[in-house]
């Protein structure tokens, strides 16, 4: 098993085609295939489905697919080991991003990565926090922002900001409400919340347990889009910062109140290994993506102040 084939099957289990990913590569189709077969025999597994529509992992392909993820950033870290020694930061940096973050500050760290890192590539990865946590504890991520520190045991957490929460609803909501909500109302309003493993969901079920309030939850999804279209076709409502809705909110699509006292908050973390050495480029990208929060912390506007 070579590296070579390893990105070989990698690039073609992303492309779902020998075709495409052949054009990818620059490798003519009959190598890329050959490599592949070679890959198959060693192993004594079929990895690859071929179909009409192209091809898709079987099940010991999505278990490569894994490791190789884990193997070839390893490789790639070793190089870094090495250039780090001199020369300005540089190689690829892998961010994880919540949904909702990823609409307010995914565009901010590649232009800040840009101008004063040219040399380093930055690939952002969405994920919900739990599942940001375990990437970084399997190596697929370097760094990462997440609501949910204690998901994972042996990760650095460095909380950054605490979050204010908003009751999210329909346009028709405008006016007819109060100005502030109240925990008491989640009892009356049927509710979409993320799915029960996640962090949010269990902030929310811990404020109202406090209380004695039984939720009425109508859905779960995990899906930041799909939860604003639901709420705004007046299926439900939602808990979420006002960050991830606030356009919607300026267009009269949604409407966001603030919990009154005590309010739904939660903090926000920079999450990273404690075992792994850094390379000068997860430094300064760390670095960056702690300036971006502050910065965004002192401009106001997200509901988000210092870490409490």
């Amino acid at each position: 098993m070579t590296i070579k084939q390893l990105q070989y099957f990698l690039r073609i289990a992303e492309l779902k085609s020998f075709s495409k990913a052949a054009a990818y590569l620059h490798v003519a189709q009959p190598a890329l295939g050959l490599q592949v077969r070679k890959l198959e025999d060693e192993l004594g597994v079929k990895l690859l489905n071929r179909h009409s529509r192209g091809v898709t992992p079987t099940e010991a392909g999505l278990l490569l697919r894994d490791h190789a993820l884990v193997i070839l950033r390893q490789v790639e870290r070793a190089k870094l080991s090495v250039t780090d020694l001199t020369g300005p930061p540089r190689g690829k940096i892998a961010v994880g991003v919540t949904p909702t973050l990823n609409l307010i500050l995914a565009g901010q760290l590649v232009e800040r990565c840009r101008r004063e890192y040219p040399e380093v590539a930055l690939s952002i990865v969405d994920g919900m926090s739990e599942d940001l946590m375990a990437w970084l504890e399997n190596d697929r991520l370097d760094l990462a922002y997440s609501y949910n520190p204690s998901a994972v045991q042996g990760l650095i957490c460095e909380p950054l900001l605490t979050e204010d929460l908003c009751l999210i609803g329909p346009p028709g909501d405008a006016g007819k409400k109060p100005k502030m909500a109240r925990l008491a109302e989640l009892a009356e309003l049927p509710l979409i919340l993320t799915s029960a493993s996640s962090g949010l969901r269990s902030l929310v079920e811990e404020a109202t347990s406090a209380k004695n309030i039984k939720l009425n939850l109508v859905a779960e999804i995990d899906s930041v889009i799909a939860t604003k279209e639901v709420v705004a076709n007046n299926i439900g409502y939602a808990i979420l910062p006002l960050g991830a809705v606030r356009r919607e909110v300026e267009d009269g699509r949604l409407t966001a109140r603030h919990f009154a006292r005590p309010a739904l908050s939660r903090n926000m973390y920079l999450a990273y290994s404690a075992s792994r050495p850094a390379s000068n480029a997860t430094t300064a990208i760390r670095e960056v993506m702690r300036q971006v929060v502050q910065e965004n912390i002192e401009a106001g506007g997200w509901s988000w102040r210092a870490a409490e």
